[in-house]
């Protein structure tokens, strides 16, 4: 629903976001708060302003007792192809994790720092965050641990055995006090501002047109920017992205086909899989909700590599030139590519599929 800003609110919103000192953001945020008549579409709204409100209260406190420089254990860098959440209450989280990682976890670290762990399926790497969810935590901790989840490719929720369906609504509201949605796949809602060009719009959305998108942005002082969309991409989306809203693919695992059919009859947007099976297959599903696919790579003359290069469904050959280095796709002539028994000699515009084997001529 979208919130139908008056014009006056929009011009507060964006005075704001251009502000870079603490105080006069808080005090903007606070204007563009009063602002605007609040009712249903705008609650998540107003849930994140408070939230953004109180960070800034905070920032601005601690640059009062700053003395030098601090360490922040509690940031996490992506090291692997992907990175995934391990969320849960504690002992069913940390078990999980255990059987995903084979790492062993001390209890004083689970409650004192980031655990990761590395799980390897295919020759594909993939980085595990142990990030409990749990009422045994600090609120403190709890809201450290929620800091992890901005830069994370996918959420990976356990479910507890007893009274999962409120497990989930009650992780469904944290996370939205951290302005993070849960989805059932990936959906590209994306801008990069630049101080010239105008809006340019990548992709295509069945829901919305390129000139509302403009105007819409247009409304909130957005004149220059490349948006990139996907075809379920809408206004609505627009704007979230606009106020900060981060969608995440998430998958549920379930323990029991009772437990997946209550879980899907309530949350309909979110993917689940039931317990047991093979690591094999969660990663089959992971790449489905996240649009991925697998393409190996060789040189002239060597052996296939080993790990496979993660890309894009309906990618072409020359975006996969560009993962491994821009001049290479800079200087792409053609490629070479299995697809089962079948070598064929393709373009740069070569549409890729699954397991596709590519050697990559350039200049």
């Amino acid at each position: 629903m979208v919130t139908n800003l008056p014009a006056k609110s929009k011009a507060l919103w964006t005075k704001a976001m251009l502000a870079k000192d603490p105080k006069e953001k808080l005090e903007l945020l606070k204007q563009f708060y009063s602002s605007f008549p609040k009712h249903k579409a705008t609650e998540r709204l107003e849930m994140q302003l408070k939230r953004q409100m109180k960070g800034l209260e905070e920032e601005i406190e601690r640059r009062k007792k700053r003395h030098g420089t601090v360490v922040n254990v509690w940031s996490v860098k992506k090291s692997d192809e992907l990175q995934l959440a391990i969320i849960g209450r504690l002992d069913d989280v940390t078990e999980y994790f255990q059987e995903l990682t084979n790492k062993r976890l001390d209890i004083f670290d689970v409650y004192s720092r980031p655990n990761i762990g590395t799980m390897k399926v295919d020759s594909v790497l993939m980085q595990a965050v142990l990030c409990p969810f749990d009422d045994q935590l600090s609120g403190e901790r709890q809201k450290k641990i929620g800091g992890l989840l901005y830069n994370m490719d996918l959420l990976l929720v356990i479910l507890p055995e007893q009274e999962s369906v409120r497990y989930l609504f009650d992780l469904v509201s944290w996370l939205s006090q951290y302005n993070i949605m849960l989805t059932s796949r990936k959906r590209e809602v994306k801008i990069e501002q630049t101080g010239t060009g105008g809006i340019r719009i990548v992709g295509k959305s069945s829901f919305c047109t390129e000139e509302q998108i403009r105007q819409f942005l247009f409304d909130y002082k957005i004149t220059n920017g490349i948006v990139k969309i996907s075809e379920e991409t809408t206004i609505e989306d627009i704007e979230a992205m606009v106020f900060g809203q981060i969608n995440k693919p998430a998958l549920v695992i379930c323990r029991s086909p009772e437990q997946e059919t209550q879980m899907r009859s309530n949350f309909t947007s979110i993917a689940s899989m039931q317990l047991p099976f093979e690591k094999h297959d969660l990663f089959n599903k992971i790449l489905e909700i996240l649009d991925l696919m697998r393409i190996y790579t060789k040189g002239h003359g060597s052996q296939v590599a080993e790990r496979p290069v993660l890309v894009r469904k309906g990618a072409n050959v020359v975006e996969l030139a560009r993962i491994i280095h821009n001049k290479m796709a800079d200087n792409f002539m053609y490629a070479k590519l299995w697809r089962g028994t079948e070598e064929i000699k393709v373009g740069r515009n070569f549409i890729l599929e699954d397991g596709d084997v590519v050697e990559i001529k350039s200049k």
